[in-house]
């Protein structure tokens, strides 16, 4: 993971910008409202994430970019659009991941665009944040979870080390109730 330092991209809001092998990760932009807004539109996407509504607006998704470049100059969040690097230097969103609840109480999110699934993409991702939370922000743990049933996103989460802390009850705006949830935490490495 290479990480270029605050103010070091041209025209972005407030925050840093990730690379990983195969993604570029860095704040979202208002360009990428059309392109979140049509993800999220989705409600095989909407219904594993706590705080998006169904149906999800462009409207929504403006108002969501807004929101993170608010969060990140109070210094209480990093959001990152998750863009695969393409031949050709397109950088599509495919996704968004972050740290959210900070400095205090980190915790981790992240989804990534059905048509992009199954490509090891979330974790990708998200192993980067994560990395970038300890090295970079200091932070001692990081928390996490998922709705039961999401398989795939516990995957993620089991992959990069998070332990399972508990179950709770969680309201999932997308489905207008409290569902079952699996939390989880990881701890920063020792050394």
């Amino acid at each position: 993971m290479s990480v270029a330092k605050p103010g070091a991209i041209s025209g972005a809001v407030p925050g840093v910008a990730l690379a990983t092998a195969r993604l570029w990760l860095d704040p979202p932009q208002r360009s990428d409202a059309p392109a979140l807004a049509e993800a999220l539109a989705d409600l095989g996407v909407a219904r594993w994430l706590s705080r998006v509504p169904h149906p999800y607006s462009l409207a929504d998704a403006y108002a969501f970019i807004d929101g993170c470049a608010f969060a990140a100059m109070l210094g209480e969040a990093h959001t990152f659009a998750v863009r695969l690097v393409a031949d050709g230097g397109a950088r599509p969103l495919v996704g968004m991941v972050g740290l959210q609840g900070l400095p205090a109480d980190p915790e981790l999110g992240y989804w990534i665009a059905p048509a992009h699934w199954g490509r090891g993409l979330a974790s990708e991702a998200a192993a980067a944040v994560v990395a970038f939370g300890f090295e970079t922000l200091g932070v001692a743990a990081i928390r996490s979870g998922v709705f039961e049933g999401n398989a795939a996103s516990l995957a993620v989460q089991a992959k990069l080390g998070f332990a399972v802390t508990g179950r709770s009850r969680v309201f999932c705006l997308a489905r207008g109730c409290d569902l079952d949830h699996i939390d989880t935490r990881l701890a920063r490495p020792a050394g």
